[in-house]
């Protein structure tokens, strides 16, 4: 009878002691956390802290390295805004090389390609115009006539679409390539029933083939665009396609100012001249509005800008190694990664909950945390997130990067206070889930609105 009190005794203290550990440790959930269907066959880790207290409020697989896609721009950011600032801009110069010979210039129009990502694109209105501005420099200095060529310089290593890109996006504006000149978000209008191509893209072919599907292929590096359409002879179609050349469109346009302003020029470049003359300098927005701008819109191209700006004069490799540095010197452990690109348009990378989560702590603790987290969309408001918890009583405070690739969907970012604070750290990572994405997305809603409204 004593040996079964004491048994009876061991099991209900195991139990309670059980209750406790599971009550004051944070939330370790098993399956099933998001209630999705085939959660059990679907990468699920999520992480969520709370700043002031430094309690971890949910910890389910957090250390394990899933596919981020697009809140890589999140960490690329981080990187950029720390080593860089707010204020940094790109400056394109243009210069004359030769001399002058009355109105004539005997020489070339030369343009030193700094790999800006911005360069005449639509999402900077406010500084178009290169073109415009080149011409008008050689008007007011009296020139009418360049015998020489456009010279477009590029020193970039490893320029254009990345070599671990999906070829299916190469093609689609999202996965234009970074190249030491870029021009107009690298991207050209095509109708596939004309033929025609608006601006003029030198080195890009088309061919369109009858399909059941629109699409649009395009190897890496090749300048052949197959078009698929379903209905080849429709002229209303037209589509913005990628091109293996921005400096060519950028030349070809260049002529068609110089022309149109009365100023000639020639088709080969001079040889043997020498001297350089400032004609004009290009100078980007700032740093911080562009990282706004792409993390808002989550532009591919402007996020593997810059990358690039941490390591100008060598090759992406560098950008990335200078990158695990700088967070490996603050105490983020970086081993766990993988890390091929800036914009997460490749699916080969790796990062955890808890390594984007030490990385938004670390930033929401710094003195550039007001900075960093305006670069965040809200949810219910801004550019991905407009959707996102619009008609919740979270709407303006949840701030996050969204990621979205082939069964992919991750969130990253902060609870905001009403003053907009960060006061949590939120990483959501989904990878190879099966249901449909709305599903995933009103999961992560759900698990937001019962973590912080409970």
């Amino acid at each position: 009878a004593s040996f079964a009190l004491a048994n009876r005794f061991v099991m209900k203290f195991t139990r309670i002691l059980l209750l406790a550990c599971l009550f004051s440790a944070p939330y370790a959930f098993g399956e099933g956390i998001l209630g999705i269907d085939g959660e059990e066959s679907t990468s699920v880790g999520i992480y969520v802290k709370d700043l002031a207290t430094g309690k971890v409020i949910i910890d389910h697989n957090s250390q394990m390295a899933l596919t981020p896609a697009s809140v890589m721009k999140a960490l690329t950011t981080a990187t950029v805004l720390s080593v860089s600032g707010t204020d940094a801009c790109f400056t394109t110069p243009v210069t004359l090389t030769g001399e002058r010979d009355g109105g004539t210039w005997h020489g070339n129009i030369v343009v030193k390609g700094v790999a800006d990502p911005t360069l005449e694109s639509e999402n900077f209105k406010s500084r178009l115009g290169f073109c415009d501005s080149i011409a008008g420099r050689l008007r007011r200095m009296g020139i009418d006539r360049v015998e020489g060529d456009i010279v477009v310089e590029q020193t970039l290593a490893d320029a254009g679409p990345i070599l671990q890109w999906e070829i299916e996006d190469v093609a689609w504006p999202y996965g234009a390539g970074l190249f030491g000149f870029n021009w107009r978000d690298n991207t050209v209008a095509v109708t596939p029933a004309t033929g025609e191509v608006v601006p003029e893209a030198p080195g890009l072919e088309m061919c369109v083939e009858k399909a059941r599907s629109n699409d649009l292929v395009r190897g890496i590096n090749s300048g052949r665009l197959m078009v698929y359409s379903r209905d080849p002879a429709d002229r209303r179609w037209t589509v913005n396609t990628t091109v293996p050349d921005p400096a060519a469109v950028f030349r070809a346009q260049l002529r068609r100012t110089l022309k149109r302003e009365g100023i000639g020029i020639g088709d080969e470049a001079v040889s043997g001249v020498t001297g350089s003359t400032p004609l004009y300098s290009h100078r980007s927005a700032p740093y911080g509005d562009i990282m706004r701008s792409l993390m808002v819109r989550s532009d591919n191209l402007f996020a593997e800008g810059m990358l690039r700006t941490l390591a100008p004069d060598s090759g992406r490799k560098a950008a990335i190694n200078r990158e695990r540095e700088l967070w490996a010197t603050r105490g983020v452990n970086t081993r766990y990664t993988i890390i091929n690109d800036g914009s997460g348009l490749t699916r080969a990378n790796r990062l955890s909950a808890h390594f984007i989560g030490d990385i938004l702590e670390w930033m929401a603790c710094s003195p550039m945390s007001a900075t960093y987290t305006s670069f965040f969309p809200r949810a219910g408001k801004d550019g991905t997130m407009r959707g996102f918890l619009a008609k919740s009583k979270l709407k303006g405070l949840i701030a996050l990067k969204t990621g979205s690739v082939s069964s992919v969907q991750c969130y990253a970012g902060y609870k905001l206070d009403v003053k907009g604070k960060p006061t949590h750290v939120v990483v959501i990572l989904v990878n190879g889930f099966f249901c449909p994405r709305r599903e995933v997305r009103e999961a992560c809603e759900n698990l937001l609105t019962k973590t912080f409204l409970k």
